[in-house]
């Protein structure tokens, strides 16, 4: 098989975050994340997830967009507002009608939580892994290493490290990519330094790391990636 261009890639790994951003509620959904699974589903290339993904971002959505914590605040303020007669009682009314429809809403929509994730694992464009052996023992390796991670984060790296190993062997692949946007496993710090561990583990397994879910940044693969060792 043709292996493949180098700046376009035929393998891009997402992992929780991308899956809480695509399954949030409707309004809160990253047109980035679902910029990008379109174009998996035109055939641009093909999405990979680790199978606890999934069962991380079904506990994570309803905790973090859970509506009343949103809300209650800006009622507070209105009732404030309305006590020192800063506001009009109507208006009053009025913000207090918006902030109902939209914990109706929100909870609403937090209850198709699951609906979702059963449509996205449907998508023809991404597919979904289970942890093996392999990376349960590449997990215990990486744990040994100084990385202080959590256990969610080090079944992750794993599977990502391990499953684009077996696909780049198994399709021809020069490299494959890993949008990742949580900073515990970003291979640069928050000055953008190189984490020397963490940088190892993703040029060991030829992942290429972006920080976005745009691919923007592809045209920086070293040039020593180019063909395969």
């Amino acid at each position: 098989m043709e292996a493949s261009d180098p700046l376009n890639p035929r393998i891009i790994f997402v992992e929780t975050n991308w899956v809480v951003d695509v399954v949030a509620p409707a309004h809160l959904q990253n047109s980035q994340a679902i910029q990008l699974l379109e174009r998996a589903d035109a055939g641009e290339f093909q999405l990979w997830v680790p199978a606890i993904c999934l069962m991380e971002a079904r506990k994570t959505v309803p905790r973090r967009f859970a509506p009343k914590a949103s809300s209650d605040e800006f009622r507070k303020f209105i009732r404030w507002a309305s006590d020192e007669g800063r506001i009009a009682p109507e208006d009053k009314a009025a913000a207090f009608r918006v902030f109902d429809q939209f914990d109706g809403l929100v909870t609403h929509e937090l209850t198709r939580v699951s609906e979702r994730l059963d449509d996205l694992a449907s998508h023809p464009g991404l597919s979904i892994f289970p942890l093996s052996e392999p990376m349960l023992e590449r997990q215990v390796l990486i744990g040994d290493m100084d990385l202080f991670l959590n256990p969610y984060d080090l079944a992750i790296l794993a599977a990502v490290l391990v499953q684009s190993e077996t696909l780049r062997q198994q399709n021809g692949d020069d490299w494959v990519g890993f949008c990742e946007l949580d900073s515990d496993l970003q291979p640069w710090d928050k000055r953008g330094a190189k984490r020397a561990i963490l940088s190892q583990l993703y040029d060991d397994s030829r992942v290429w790391v972006y920080g976005d879910f745009l691919l923007a940044d592809s045209d920086e693969i070293p040039e020593d990636w180019m063909t395969q060792p």
